[in-house]
């Protein structure tokens, strides 16, 4: 991305709300039409499968990008660099203190979860298993993690940090993201979704929203969201292992890094970041 100054000339630039709306619904306008490609594209029994998948990852973060590319050249007149979202030879360290923020945690309630009697075993081979393993992190990655941090984290955050403190900016992504995460489902999956969806949603976005500012960085968050989708759609819906004790797996390797996980990147960065009054956002 090119970090040259914008410039404002011209009509001012559109208000906030209007730009946080804009990106809302622009976020609602790609899922759905991804929801529609599946459709059209795979209609027939067994039509969905990789390709599908594939197929939907692609659409997400192409159309992801491009609509906060646009909002931030076209809406804020703002730097690409102003997200958060730094180059290569920055980001693997905020990357890695993200992922391990869920898995650290995750390790722990693993250990408590096997006391408990819980079962995990392969289904497949090694070789499957790691194999899938791979393709799972790319699909995550370009489907879920990073489009979705990219506009909630990302896009949404700094322009809310930029009218209000850092905490509240927090809840006030986490609501968008709640709304936008928990809508889609009902779409889907019909209104007896919302009392399991919502409460995920929440506490996730609340989460993510709280290591954008203990870090500084999106891709921490990035780190966290992939490394927390790939373990849970790994041992709950690919077919890799056959859990026993489901129940108790959600509550010890899935609610640990939400309890612990900020408090561990706090203490991997040894700060505990600026939660206190707006963060203006640099034309250059």
């Amino acid at each position: 991305m090119n970090d040259t100054t914008l410039r404002e000339v011209g009509p001012a630039r559109p208000g906030l709300p209007l730009r946080i709306a804009v990106v809302t619904v622009g976020a609602v306008l790609i899922w759905v039409a991804i929801t529609l490609a599946n459709d059209l594209l795979f209609a027939e029994p067994g039509g969905r499968g990789n390709l599908a998948h594939w197929t939907n990852a692609g659409i997400a973060v192409v159309l992801g990008t491009a609509l906060v590319w646009a909002a931030r050249r076209y809406l804020d007149r703002r730097p690409w660099s102003g997200l958060g979202l730094t180059g290569p030879s920055e980001a693997w360290w905020p990357l890695l203190v993200g992922a391990l923020s869920w898995l650290l945690p995750a390790a722990l309630g693993l250990g408590f979860a096997l006391a408990l009697g819980v079962s995990i075993t392969p289904s497949v081979s090694a070789s499957q298993i790691v194999l899938s393993l791979v393709l799972l992190t790319v699909l995550v990655l370009l489907y879920e993690a990073l489009p979705e941090e990219l506009i909630f984290r990302g896009y949404l955050f700094r322009n809310l940090n930029t009218a209000m403190s850092a905490w509240l900016a927090v809840f006030a992504q986490a609501a968008l993201f709640t709304l936008w995460g928990t809508g889609l489902w009902v779409l889907t999956g019909g209104w007896e979704v919302v009392a399991e969806r919502m409460p995920l949603f929440l506490g996730m976005s609340v989460v993510l929203g709280c290591l954008r500012v203990v870090t500084g960085n999106l891709w921490a968050c990035v780190g966290f969201h992939l490394v927390f989708q790939v373990a849970a759609q790994a041992l709950l819906s690919w077919d890799l292992f056959e859990v026993n004790g489901v129940d108790t797996v959600m509550a010890t390797v899935f609610l640990l890094p939400f309890a612990l996980g900020v408090t561990v990147a706090m203490l991997f960065l040894r700060d505990t970041g600026s939660w206190g009054g707006r963060v203006p956002d640099p034309s250059s």
